[in-house]
This record gives structure tokens, C-alpha cells and sequence, in this order.
């Protein structure tokens, strides 16, 4: 069954730039109304008149979803104006490479803080009310790194995992409720998400310039959301190289394994003096 999303009240994160903000972009195309969450105040406001010109109803406040009194602020001004939303996308998250044992404390609590926790807050402050509604639809954008970490994006790799297990036991929990959880697992995708990775070193140049050449695009990858978000997926898996490490990791485990130990020497590599 396909839901039809004209009229919808659709929530997202990180709505700005990049793929949520062409989610937004397709969403409106096809009549659903908005609220844009972003700490970008001018992207925001850009965005904002971009979907009411196509004759979405939006309502946009800048948020950090790292700060949970301004979670809740957002919150109760949508139950002001709109009661319940009917679909959550925690699509906000950003992007770190680098080695575990080069990964300090304020990186660790940053990463967990915007791509685990500010899901969590999201979602604390906006499911009471799809209860009471009876019904809605939570979206979270985690990462195809759950199948196949990649050596030297551990870290960011964790937060995400620790965001697709939330999801998987969140599934059960509000099924009863009739709330649906959909997982995106996103592949490589161009989008300005990188822009703050820095690499350390010959090859994580050389990953970084394939991504911004070679990965998706952020209009390909955010078809793939509402494709998912319309069905009302269990789980959304992006790209042929998603599919290759989820299904080969555990057909073939010792190829991956050395895969995994080339990749670490030539990413984790310092760069000489």
C-alpha cells in the first residue's frame, strides 16, 4: 500500500542543504506541508521560500537538536499550529574520519550528541502526540557503514549503528501504536555533508575527492527516502555497493576481513614529516 503524502505534515532535520533539503523539495512538489528544523538560519529561511512558492505550508524555526530545550520549544510550537506531524525524518548528522585512537572525548560526545541523541530528543518530543493521534511515521537516516565500517571512520560509523539498533527495537515498541519506523541506510552520496571531513593523508583525499566525483547525488538519494517514506519501509538500503557489503559480508567474511586490513593500512597511513 502506498500512502499518499498531499496534505501530510512532514517534519525534517538538517533541512537546509543537501538531501533534506530535496526531500523538502520533492514533498512539496507532491502537496505536503513542512516544518523545516535546521541550526542554518539563512539556509532555513532560503529553503522556507523556496516550498511555500510551490504552495507548501511551512513552518521553519531554527533548532539544535543537541540542545534539548530547544527540541521542546520546536515541539510545542508545532502542537500549536499543527497538533501532531505525520511523519518525523532525522536526516541531520555530520561526518567524521579519523582513527579510533586519534578520536578525543569532545569528538566522541559530539558524534553520539548529533547522529544518536539528537534522534532520540526528536523523537521523545514528537511521539506523544502521534500516539494520541494514533498513528504516524518515523524516519531515520543512518548508514551503510552498519554493514562495512570503513577503517578510520569508526566513530562516525558507531553513532550510526547505535542509531539503526535504536530503530530496530523502536519498530516493535510503537508498532502497537500504530507508528511505522523506517531505517535509511544512505551509500556514498555528493553532498556537502563532507565539507567538514578533513583528511589526514593522501588516501583519505583520494576517498574524499571519489565521493564529491563519483557518489550519488543528494536528489537521487532523497527519491530513494520518499520512495521509502510513500511504502512505508521497514528499512531503505541505497546502492548496489549497500547491497554488496550487507549481503556479502555474510556470504564471504574472510574477503572482507582482508579488505578491511588493506583499507586500514592505506587509510590509517601518517603522513610523513
Amino acid at each position: 500500500m502506498v500512502q499518499d503524502l498531499r496534505g501530510k505534515w512532514v517534519l525534517v532535520t538538517g533541512a537546509a542543504s543537501g538531501i533534506g533539503r530535496e526531500v523538502c523539495l520533492l514533498l512539496a512538489r507532491e502537496g505536503a506541508n513542512l516544518v523545516l528544523a535546521d541550526i542554518d538560519e539563512s539556509g532555513l529561511a532560503s529553503a522556507a521560500d523556496q516550498f511555500e512558492a510551490l504552495g507548501a505550508e511551512v513552518l521553519h524555526k531554527v533548532t539544535d537538536i543537541t540542545d534539548g530545550e530547544q527540541v521542546e520549544a520546536l515541539a510545542g510550537e508545532v502542537r500549536e499550529r499543527v497538533g501532531a506531524v505525520d511523519i518525523l525524518l532525522n536526516n541531520a548528522g555530520i561526518g567524521y574520519s579519523a582513527e579510533l585512537r586519534d578520536t578525543s572525548d569532545e569528538q566522541w560526545e559530539r558524534l553520539i550528541s548529533i547522529n544518536f541523541l539528537g534522534s532520540v530528543r526528536m523523537i521523545n518530543a514528537f511521539v506523544p502526540e502521534m500516539i494520541r493521534k494514533g498513528g504516524g511515521q518515523i524516519i531515520n537516516v543512518s548508514t551503510g557503514q552498519v554493514f562495512y565500517p570503513v577503517p578510520t571512520w569508526g566513530a562516525y560509523a558507531a553513532s550510526k549503528a547505535a542509531l539503526a539498533t535504536y530503530s530496530e527495537c523502536l519498530t516493535w515498541e510503537l508498532r502497537r501504536f500504530g507508528i511505522k519506523v523506517t531505517t535509511i541506510f544512505p551509500g556514498l552520496i555528493s553532498t556537502p555533508f563532507y565539507s567538514e571531513v578533513e583528511a589526514h593523508n593522501p588516501a583519505q583525499k583520494l576517498v574524499l575527492w571519489w565521493i564529491q566525483r563519483f557518489g550519488a547525488s543528494p536528489e537521487r538519494m532523497a527519491a530513494k527516502i520518499v520512495g521509502g517514506m510513500r511504502r512505508e519501509k521497514r528499512r531503505v538500503i541505497h546502492s548496489w555497493t549497500n547491497w554488496l557489503t550487507y549481503l556479502g559480508r555474510r556470504a564471504a567474511p574472510h574477503a572482507f576481513d582482508l579488505a578491511g586490513d588493506t583499507f586500514a593500512r592505506a587509510l590509517s597511513e601518517k603522513p610523513k614529516a
